[in-house]
């Protein structure tokens, strides 16, 4: 399984293309979050859902973060999740077990049904991301550079919604638009790194529909639908995740198991 794909099936766990728009292009497009940036302290820039005051956007995370994250504080109670499913891909199905813990930290097991080779592990402990291919001999390593920075890219517990005044973060209004049979607001977040994201939130359920990552400095695109809601924890989860790139389809991740507030502890993420 190629890296890419990783990445997309990363994106689709805690997490087609339209036209690119930097920065500099999103109040042009929409409406940005209205409070000004000299009134913003530091405790709102490390709060997942501050207070967001007047203005179309402002009210539609206010709700995004009630209806489709259980509000600040059932959020506020989850530290943790656990997801094992089934993973489908054009070469046949895996077995996942993946574990997440805020802000960050992620650490995926990829096991094949069919082969006695050992698993690939995948993770994150909020310093380095890492790997370990299957195989008796195999060691953990560091991910190259362009693996990490895609990887750490896709490791942010739920979505870039949250913690909305972070530094190097920019959120905007797009439109209104038709995606997956439903009409979504569109909203865009656009980060330092170089990435772009564009959410498509259900305009009367205000789940999150569609996920769309543009890497601006590269050009891939990757896209994820998301599939039969299930509250666990009182929290509306994807229990179904296309994946797409480029509007190919990639694979289609199944939950068997989902259980927030799972024992996770910091030491499981670490490269040993």
């Amino acid at each position: 399984m190629h890296f890419k794909r990783y990445i997309l099936l990363l994106l689709g766990l805690f997490s087609l293309c339209n036209a690119v728009l930097g920065a500099e292009d999103l109040d042009a497009k929409g409406d940005s979050l209205q409070i000004p940036a000299e009134q913003i302290t530091g405790t709102m820039r490390q709060t997942s859902m501050p207070e967001l005051g007047e203005g179309r956007l402002s009210k539609i995370l206010s709700r995004y973060y009630i209806e489709g994250l259980g509000g600040d504080k059932k959020w506020g109670e989850v530290s943790s999740l656990k997801f094992a499913g089934t993973l489908e891909l054009e070469s046949g199905e895996f077995e996942l077990v993946a574990y997440q813990k805020k802000p960050n930290l992620i650490k995926m097991t990829i096991r094949s049904n069919q082969s006695s080779h050992g698993d690939l592990v995948l993770a994150y402990d909020g310093k380095h991301a890492w790997q370990q291919k299957p195989g008796r001999e195999a060691k953990p390593q560091l991910m190259n550079e362009d693996e990490a920075r895609r990887f750490i890219h896709s490791s942010s517990f739920r979505n870039h919604l949250l913690y909305p005044f972070a530094l190097g973060k920019k959120i905007a209004y797009i439109d209104t638009v038709p995606v997956e049979g439903s009409i979504c607001h569109q909203i865009r977040v656009t980060l330092d790194t170089g990435y772009q994201v564009d959410y498509y939130i259900d305009i009367r359920s205000h789940l999150e529909v569609k996920a769309v990552n543009t890497d601006l400095r590269t050009g891939l695109v990757s896209s994820v639908v998301y599939k039969n809601y299930s509250r666990e924890f009182d929290i509306p989860i994807a229990m179904q995740v296309d994946s797409f790139e480029n509007g190919k389809w990639v694979s289609t991740l199944t939950a068997d198991q989902v259980k927030v507030n799972a024992g996770v502890i910091p030491w499981m993420f670490k490269m040993r």
